[in-house]
Order: structure tokens, then sequence, then C-alpha cells
């Protein structure tokens, strides 16, 4: 239940503005980022004028004061709400950061969005930026507006009254961390660290550049969010639209990475996700972290896990041989986007959300809260309530942190505009607030310095309720590195079995204290998180010694925690393949962990990274029959196998793939390695098969039933039978509907010149409709004449759904495209049977003749702004003169959205899924509806292919490999397109949902329609 709860804290907050005030006059407030008109090339301005802005964008509702922001909180039962700082002392606030003493580091996010100095030559379809230069680190840079400030609340009331700079003037500054003798803060494409030995809050000169790389082409989307692991490394997270470099290390967009302030390694930790940001370490040291995506509070990342992404977006993941991906946690609850940051609260000071994950949804100006429970070796969350709503929306918390007080404090950017689909700086840079939730009556932390401590006082942190304690303790344990502390923090481990144990633990491993005979008896240590970090520990340490390595393999054998068995699988990744592989054996042999969410995957990725330069120690592994046979491997694992040993096709792979089958011992893991090798030669044909691979092939060609699998496999490995025995299988009726649409997508792929007039056969005789979609939708990968010919032929007598595909097969070439105008203008096909969608598309092929007839014909097709705002008004005056019926726009939705869009569990899923969206708020329906390219989700962009026999192909992508690509089109199939048989491949900013849906309908079915999408269920 919510209700209107507000604190008494009007007083402090008019101190807080006093300070603010104060500031002002004595110059502390950053001027306005720079807002010259030089920021692009003329070329780029001009590409500029016509770009279509999409998303939350500024509008014309107005800004509450802090005071007001206030009274238009609704939170939930026992919570109250504080400004503790505001504008002017604070604008857009990005970052916040909790030093030992508690007070308060925040960035200010001033400069945003354009780098001082830099100009823009290049934007590509996603506004991602190309500029003139790298700019350099400080001090010699140009200076821009962003700052790290420190806030301090000298009377104890938590209003913070005092506001200095620990460095201004920095230039795209995205968060900030103590530690180490100083300040880090991530300024890309620079991590910077500024010396502070004596703490003054000065730093002792210049920066040091730690890393240098990150990409800087999406202000709103790049590296962020800086964060101490309980190991010692400094961890961050990257967002989806920007490249990064650093140390030989290239990755393209979302990801969590950490970098060793001693060893000075840098490396991905995880991979994918969505536009991730935010992260956070719960009491067990897990990692999390926010996204861009509905229907999900975030992510739980796993050590060397590999995750979803936009796969045309953000390109594929490192490992082109991961073979699959997790996705995000799974959730219960209020589906709409987005949670991009989030906590889980542990402050031990508001017991109804102790344990639960709190995430800010800026998208929705709302903060949710969920449970997280335990989902085999990872988690899921079921939402509980919203613990913020307000209807001010200009509310947008970008960042939370639990306090030293356990209250949660929110960085409301606090601006109307929220998308960075719009190259116009017009965002507010004149306000900002700091927000204090905490329990009913709750009061302050007194003042404190953590750093003043003694070891002993450090360490009875470490039974602390509230979590900040704890990892702000161990934090300056890291700092100290004090050899002198380890026999007392051992003999802790030693005697405690709870949190305590594993505080201790890291503080270990802070002090210098893991060595192999502290890791021989903690592998033994009845808390699991100790065992666990055990494991990570030595992984990270990538060697183990005779001793550690049997203690694993028992460990592996024995383990009672899922959560254990996967580090070990991520450790096993990070170990040379002899010690490795046999501790994979013994996880391998774990019955109860093939249902597991993550543990497969991690297998195959620790299995995959010894396939290389260690095929020999992984072949004697697969030498022991028994191992085939486990679940694991039988469903995860041999199949990828074969696919990669196929993928990259050099003879030493083909060879190995050669021997697998060989080792395989029945017919059925005979079958697995052929899916998968099958999947693996997908796209193109071997040029150059080894004899010993021929020998396989033709042993098992002679020996299995010729499923259409084996016949593309031995297909692709050059068995000069298999084409034939496709075309015999394909012709005959009596075989299987599903062989048959393989057999199908496999000749095409192949361009197998005799399927031509067999397909065409069918499209004629076949009864099955869904075959002979399947047969259209593969017609254009021949450029036969014969085909659109017949289409032409046919069309009359097709159904409604062949009608509709045929057209798009008749626009995927130019000639055919001509041949399709041609018959209207010569009347054998009415204009009105050709929707825009299909004249847009060949609009695609740039051709002068195709441009002649659709002017002739139809006209301009773009509806220009002014139309469709003129639209836009229409149907609001239609809606506002009547009303609909919801069961007649069911149907309506069945016929005309259905086939794209999920609403309530019912529909396609080619479109996003309609359920979670703001369906009843007709400023974000209607538009959608009218300009459905205004604003397109990144994961739902399309792509265009061309090949280079001049086919077009628009889709989405849903498999970005090196070898091929998979393209999936509005009506749900799919096609594989070799690499090298692309000319071009570039996203398109033009949404699959076409223009004009509307126009269609009469008004009553207008007013019918948007009655059933806007209903509440």
């Amino acid at each position: 239940m919510l209700a209107r709860n507000h604190v008494d804290a009007m007083s402090r907050l008019a101190a807080s503005i006093r300070v603010a005030a104060f500031a002002l006059l004595t110059g502390q407030l950053a001027p306005a980022a720079d807002s010259s008109s030089n920021r692009f090339t003329p070329e780029v301005a001009g590409y500029l004028k016509t770009f279509k802005s999409g998303g939350a964008l500024t509008d014309s509702s107005r800004a509450l004061t802090p005071t007001e922001t206030l009274k238009h909180f609704k939170l939930a039962d026992g919570l109250q709400m504080e400004v503790v700082s505001a504008e002017p002392t604070i604008r857009q606030p990005l970052n916040l950061h909790f030093d030992e003493r508690g007070r308060l580091w925040v960035v200010q996010y001033l400069q945003y969005p354009f780098p001082a100095g830099l100009k823009v030559v290049k934007y590509d379809q996603y506004l991602r930026a190309v500029f003139d230069k790298v700019p350099p680190p400080p001090p010699n840079h140009t200076k821009g507006a962003d700052r790290i400030t420190i806030l301090e609340s000298t009377r104890g009331d938590g209003v913070f009254d005092r506001a200095k700079d620990f460095v201004s003037d920095l230039n795209i500054a995205r968060s900030v961390v103590c530690g180490r003798g100083g300040v880090w803060i991530l300024n890309p494409p620079y991590l910077l660290f500024y010396p502070d030995k004596n703490h003054d809050d000065i730093p002792d000169g210049p920066p040091e550049v730690a890393l240098s790389g990150f990409g800087l082409e999406d202000t709103h989307s790049g590296a962020n969010s800086l964060a101490w692991g309980p190991d010692g490394w400094l961890y961050g997270a990257h967002g989806s639209t920007c490249t990064a470099d650093i140390k030989g290390v290239k990755f393209l967009g979302q990801a969590i990475w950490r970098y060793h302030p001693v060893t000075k390694e840098f490396e991905v930790f995880a991979e994918g996700g969505g536009n991730t940001y935010s992260l956070e370490f719960d009491a067990h040291g897990l990692a999390y972290s926010g996204s861009n995506y509905g229907e999900t509070r975030g992510l739980h990342y796993a050590q060397g896990g590999a995750y979803i992404k936009n796969w045309g977006k953000h390109g594929p993941l490192i490992n082109p041989y991961s073979f699959g991906w997790f996705e995000h946690m799974p959730s219960k609850g209020f589906p709409p986007r987005f949670p991009q940051t989030m906590i889980i609260y542990e402050g031990g000071a508001i017991p109804a959300y102790e344990g639960q994950l709190i995430a800010g949804m800026s998208l929705v100006n709302r903060v949710q809260a969920a449970k997280l429970i335990r989902d085999t070796s990872t988690w899921r969350t079921e939402d509980t309530e919203a613990i913020v709503l307000t209807d001010d929306r200009w509310f947008r918390p970008v960042d939370t942190k639990t306090g030293p007080d356990g209250a949660i404090y929110m960085a409301d950017w606090y601006d109307s505009r929220l998308s960075h689909l719009d190259p116009n700086d017009t965002w507010d840079k004149e306000r900002g607030r700091i927000y204090r939730l905490s329990a009913v009556g709750a009061k302050p932390a007194p003042s404190f310095n953590l750093a003043n401590l003694s070891t002993g006082e450090l360490i009875k942190n470490f039974s602390h309720p509230n979590k900040w304690f704890r990892q702000t303790a161990l934090r300056i344990f890291y700092d100290r590195h004090d050899a002198k502390a380890v026999p007392t923090l051992r003999t802790l481990v030693a005697r405690e079995t709870g949190q305590v144990a594993l505080e201790a633990f890291w503080a270990v491993n802070a002090s210098g204290g893991f060595t192999e005979e502290f890791a021989l008896g903690t592998l033994n240590h009845p808390n699991p998180f100790v065992r666990y970090w055990t494991v990570r520990l030595i992984g990270d340490g990538k060697k183990v010694s005779p001793a550690l390595e049997e203690k694993l393999i028992a460990l592996a054998r024995t383990e009672a925690d899922s959560q254990v068995r996967s580090q070990l699988a991520s450790s096993c990744r990070r170990l040379p393949a002899a010690d490795a592989l046999p501790i994979l054996r013994e996880l391998l042999l774990r019955t109860e962990d093939v249902n597991d969410t993550h543990l497969p995957l991690l297998l195959w990725w620790a299995i995959e990274s010894k396939c290389g330069s260690n095929r020999e120690l992984v072949l004697n592994l697969f030498r022991q029959p028994a191992l085939w046979q486990t679940p694991i491997v039988s469903k995860f694992i041999v199949s990828r196998l074969g696919q990669r040993f196929t993928a990259e096709r050099s003879e030493a792979n083909l060879v190995t793939a050669a021997q697998l089958l060989t080792l395989a011992p029945s017919a059925r893991e005979v079958d697995e390695l052929v899916r998968g090798m099958e999947e693996g030669l997908q796209g193109d044909a071997v040029k150059a098969v080894p004899a010993a691979m021929q020998e396989r092939v033709a042993a098992i060609w002679a020996s299995r039933p010729k499923t259409p699998t084996l016949i593309s496999f031995a297909s692709r490995l050059g068995n000069p039978d298999a084409a034939a025995a496709a075309l015999e299988q394909l012709a005959d009726a009596k075989s299987p509907e599903p062989f048959r649409k393989k057999l199908v997508a496999l000749l095409a792929e192949r361009r197998v010149a005799a399927a031509v007039p067999v397909f065409l056969e069918l499209l004629r005789k076949e009864k099955s409709e869904s075959f002979q979609l399947e047969v259209l939708n593969h017609l254009p990968r021949f450029g036969d004449e014969r085909i659109p010919a017949a289409l032409l032929e046919l069309y009359p007598g097709l159904s409604v759904e062949l009608r509709d595909l045929a057209r798009s097969v008749l626009c995927s070439r130019v000639n055919w495209s001509r041949r399709l105008l041609e018959a209207v203008s010569k009347g054998a096909l009415p204009r009105e049977q050709v929707p825009v969608v299909n004249l847009l598309a060949i609009q695609n092929h740039h051709d002068a003749r195709c441009d002649e007839l659709i002017l002739k014909h139809w006209g301009n097709l773009k509806q220009s702004s002014e139309d469709k705002n003129q639209k836009l008004a229409d149907v609001r005056k239609l809606l506002a003169t009547g009303t609909g019926d919801i069961a007649a726009g069911h149907a309506i939705f069945k016929q005309t959205c259905a086939t794209c869009h999920t609403l309530f569990g019912e529909g396609g899923k080619v479109g996003p899924d309609l359920t979670g969206y703001e369906r009843d708020n007709l400023d974000f329906l209607l538009p959608a509806i009218v300009d459905p390219s205004l604003a397109i989700r990144e994961e739902f962009t399309a792509f265009n292919i061309t090949t280079k026999d001049d086919e077009s192909l628009t889709g989405f992508l849903t498999e970005n490999q090196p070898q091929s690509v998979k393209l999936l089109d509005t009506t749900g199939h799919a096609v594989v397109i070799a690499r090298e048989q692309i000319a071009s491949l570039q996203a398109t900013r033009v949404s699959l949902m076409p223009e004009g849906l509307l126009d269609g309908l009469k008004e009553q079915q207008i007013r019918d329609l948007i009655s059933f999408l806007a209903q509440k269920k």
C-alpha cells in the first residue's frame, strides 16, 4: 500500500539552499557547458537538420522546486524522503560515492553531452559520434564543466551544508571512488588516479593515467559506475554503444570490466547485458548491474559470463565460439523498462526491504523493490512494491547508493528530457537533487572516520549490520596491506562460520595472507561463500600446485552448493588445460546441474578455452566413453564441440572434428556431433576437406538415415550425392513437413539451381500453406527470372498471407521489383494491393525506373512531420467524440498488430511486447502508431542486407557469427547469409512497422483498436 508520507525536512532543506547560495556567490558553481555551435563539421550539421529525434525529449512540463518535488512523492508505508542537496550546489548529479568519513562525493556531469574541444566529424545510424581527435588527459586537456564535489553535513542533521570541489574543469567525468591513497575518476577515454596521500582533499599533483581507451562515441552510454570488488580489483560497468580498446583488450558495448591497481592488469569480467549502468556487490561479493530492458530488474554477472546483447547494434560476443549466452534475471511484476540503477539493500536500517533489490527506474519515474530468489546458481526476482512513485515527469533517479546511516541515497538528474536520441543540447543544466530515503524517524549517522581506526577496531565492523561499513572497512584493509593483521584475521576465518568469516577471509587477501596453505584449509570451510571465494582467488592466480589441484578435483566431485560449482567452472577457464580439465571432468559428471541456469554454458566456455592450443588434451578428455553419456555433456557439450571445430574451417580443426566423430561411442553421439558441425558449417561450404574428414563423412553417409541435418552436413563437406538426396526428399510429399522445410532452407542457402523448378512446382501444388510460405520465403536466394513470372501468374489465386509474402519476395530484387510495378502499370495487379511497406522496400534499391513508377502511381510516400502531426490531432479529436468497443478492438488487433506484437500473452514476438508499455498514455501510444520510426528500441533495430548478387533483405539480426549472420523477418522466417555473400549490411532508422496503420480503418474501428490497446488488466 502506498501513502503520502513526508518528513518535516523543510528547515533542513532551507539550510542546504543557504549553503548552495553561498556556493553561487563564492564562485563554486561551474559555468554551463559550452553551447557553441562549433561542435560539428558542416556535413554533420547538415545531416542533423533532418535527423528524427525520439524518446523522452524535453517538453513543456514545469520543473518543480525541491520543496514542491517532495510533495509529489508517494512513498511506501514506513518510509520518509528528504532532500539533502539540490541546485544550485548540485546540478546534473550522475554518480555517488561515500568515503570513509561518510562524506558524499558527487559527479556533476555538466559537460554532457559534448566533450569540450572536440568536433563531431561523423554520426552513424545510432547517433554514435566519431570525433576529430582523442582528447588529452588532465592537466593538458581542454577544460570542461564537470566537477567532483564533496558534500558534508557539519551539523549532524544529515543535510549536506558544506560543499567543496576535489577537482573541477573535467571533460566527461562519469564516476568516482576513493582508495589506495587517492581518488579514482572515470573520465573516458581515461581512468585517472589523483594521489592524495594526506587526505586533505587536494590532489597531490597531476593525475596518473591508469587506463586509456574507453570510447566516447556515446557519452550517455560509456564506461561508468566504479566500485571496489571484495577481491581488491577496481570494477566498472560499460554501456552498450561505446567501444573500448584497452591494453590490447577490445570489445564493443556492454560489459563489466576490472582493473588491478597493483598489477595493472585489465580484463573483461563478464560481457553483455542491456545498456549496462550501475554496479553492485552484495554481501557475498556477487556482482549485479542494471539494464535498459523491460521485464527484469537487471543482471547477476558470473565471472566469464556472456550475456544477451543487441547483436546487430552492439556486435558479436568477444569469443565467437561462445555458442550461447545468459539472459537477464527473470522478473515477476511491473514489466515496463528500465531499471538502470540498482542496489541490493543490506543496510540494516530499513528491515522491510533488507536483502531486496531496489531499482531506480528513471523512464517511469519510479523506485521499485523486488525480492531476490535463488534460482539454481543464480537469481530471479519478484517485485514487492513501488517504494517511490511520483507524477513529476522530471524525477530521474540515475544512481542509488546505501549510505553509512543505512538510508538509500538517490541522485536525481531532474530533467523532463531523458532520451539521448537527439543531438541538440537541450538538457536542463540548472537542476539536480539528492534524496535520502529512510525509515520514518531514522536519524543521520554520527560523525566518524574509519581511516583512523586500528586493525582491531576495523575488524569490529565485519559484524556491522550495514554492508557499507563492512565494505569500507575492507577497502581500508586493502589500502593498508598490513601483513601484521594476517594472523588475527586467519584465526577469525577459522573460528567463525557466517558473514564475519567471509569478511575476514577477504581481509586476509587484502593483507597479503592468501597463500596455498591457507587456501587448502578454506576449501573445506563450512561457509559456502568462503569456499566460493577461495576458488575465485585461486582461479585469478591462473595456476595451481599439485596439492591444490587434488583438492579442487575433490571439491568438484563433492561440493553441495551450485554457486561454488559455478565458480569452479569459471575458474577452470583461467587455469592451464592440464589442471582445468580433470576438475571439469568431475563437474561434467554432476547430473544435478543439467538444468542449472548458468553451469552448462560456463562448463562449455571453460572447455572451449582449451580447444585452440590444447586440443589434444581436450580429445583425451573425450576418450572416456562414459563422459559422453552424462546429461550435461550429452545435452550441452557434444554438439558445441562439433560446432567449435567446424565454425573455423582450418585443416587442423576439421581433422579434430573427424577425430571426435571417431571417438563418439554410439550413433546418438555421432548424430549430436553432426548436428553441431552442421550448425558450424552454416553459411558456406568448405573449400578444402581433409582426407580424414572425407572418410568419416562417407562412412556416416553410408550408415545413417538421410535426415536433413545429415544431408546439410554432407553437402557442406562436398558430398556429391547430398543435393540429389535433398531434392528427392523434398519432392516426396510423404516426408515430414519439418524435414522438407529444412531442406528448402538448405537448397536455397546453397543456391542449388536445380531446386528452382522444384520450388515453383511445390508452390503450385502443395496444399500446406505453412510449407508454401517456407518455399516463398527462400525464393529470393535465387536470381532466377522464372521466379517473378511464376509469382505474378500465381498471385491472384494465393491466400492473403501468401500474397503478402509473394509481394515481399518480388520486392527483394530490383529486376523483380520492376516487374511488380510494371504489372500495376499494365492493370494486371491492382494498385491498392501494393501497400506502402512494399514500396518503401523497393525504394531501397535506389532504381530510377522503380522510383518513376512509384511516383506515377502512388505519389510521394513519406509523410511530412506536418502530416503526421495533423493525423495525431485528427485521431485525438476522433477519440474525444466517441467510445470504443474493446471486444471489437481485440479482433482488429489480431488482424493488424498481432503478427508482430504480443499483448496480454497473445501475438507474435517480432516486435516489442506491448503489455508493459504506457498504453493508457495517449501521448505515448498515438505517436508510436502514427510515426513508428520516431523511437525504435535498440533491440528492435532493423537491418538491410544487400548480397553480392543484388538480393535485398530486411529484418532483425538474431545471430552475428564470424562466418555468417541470421536475419529474422517480420513473418518470423529466419535466413542464414554467409558473410562472403554480403555486399552491405546496414542498420536502418526506419521501423519495420509501416506508417499509415490507421489509414485503412474506419473511424469507429480506430476507437475500438485504441480502446483495446489502452485497457489495463
